[in-house]
């Protein structure tokens, strides 16, 4: 039986903005109600279009955010109400890796500082054992050894992403959220670090939540895909199960949008019809009825539940597996 590292119940993460001094405060509805397991030794890939809360969602469960609701249970202990007290020994279990390898690196402070600073405060090395410690992360994760007396100008795109990475597996955690780790790199660049991570993965027995726009992306590292649609989880299955048999409107819609690498072959692509809602004011029912091909009254009126359709396929939409 798989051993569960991560349960998130019913997360919500709402932002207030206030409309005026008259006006009824509105919120931004980040993330609406999340529900998923994630096991130990897994990668998690996050995918949606942009805005649709994925990075919002990792950094609650890292509880860089406090949630609005919900519960976040790690390692079968609630971390949802804890203060930060008891959060800075989280950090040492839960990492995070942004996902700008430019503005994330402090650029005052070379690599052994960037990727060591943690270590000192959490005091889990020695000032005589600090070098060695770091050298050792950094090399894991791709660079040399005479990288650590360098500043994050020197390097390149994909070499600072690796020290992002270093910087995270310093801690050595059991769960790393990577937001959007690979998305400001050249293709060629990105595979390597994919490749990188993986094989940190099965060194360090590792869970990913993988957060991506980029289905391809996704599908090369992922376990399980979940799809993210205006803060809500539309679908979450296997990977293979996801390309191969997408039930949700909005996965169908996704995997057409997905270009054909082989020129032989002709592929129709169709973009998601229809603009985004706002998260402010988002629609009644299922939230994806302003976009949906197969809409019916009812998606208008009650909100999907989230449930399992077949073994290990859950689904929010009223007619999955029918249409």
């Amino acid at each position: 039986m798989r051993e569960k590292i991560l349960e998130v119940k019913n997360v919500k993460k709402y932002f207030p903005i206030h409309a005026g001094l008259f006006k009824k405060p509105l919120q931004v509805k980040a993330v609406d109600d999340v529900s998923f397991t994630m096991y130990k030794g897994e990668t998690l890939g996050l995918v949606g279009e942009s805005g649709c809360g994925k990075s919002t969602l990792g950094r609650t469960i890292v509880r860089l955010y406090e949630p609005t609701a919900g519960q976040i249970i790690f390692k079968d202990q609630d971390i949802s109400k804890w203060k930060s007290n008891k959060l800075k020994k989280l950090r040492q279990e839960m990492q995070l890796i942004f996902q700008d390898p430019y503005s994330s690196l402090n650029p005052r402070m070379n690599v052994s500082s960037i990727v060591g600073e943690a270590l000192l405060a959490h005091k889990l090395v020695t000032k005589d054992e600090f070098k060695d410690r770091v050298t050792e992360i950094v090399e894991k994760c791709g660079l040399a050894s005479y990288h650590i007396n360098r500043y994050p100008h020197q390097f390149s795109g994909g070499q600072r992403q690796r020290i992002g990475v270093a910087r995270a597996l310093a801690m050595n955690p059991d769960f790393i959220v990577a937001d959007e780790p690979v998305s400001a790199l050249d293709v060629s660049v990105q595979s390597q670090v994919l490749n990188m991570m993986n094989g940190l993965k099965a060194e360090f027995g590792l869970s990913y939540l993988f957060i991506s726009h980029d289905l391809s992306v996704v599908k090369h590292i992922s376990d399980r895909i979940g799809v993210m649609y205006l803060g809500s989880l539309v679908e979450l299955t296997g990977k293979r199960e996801l390309y191969n048999n997408p039930l949700h409107p909005y996965t169908k819609a996704l995997m057409l949008a997905i270009p054909e690498p082989n020129p032989k072959k002709i592929k129709k692509m169709e973009a998601v019809k229809g603009e985004i809602p706002s998260n402010i004011n988002t629609p009644s029912g299922c939230k994806f009825h302003t976009r949906c091909p197969y809409m019916k009254d009812v998606c208008k009126e009650e909100v999907p539940e989230f449930r399992e359709i077949e073994k290990d396929h859950y689904v929010a939409c009223h007619f999955a597996g029918e249409i």
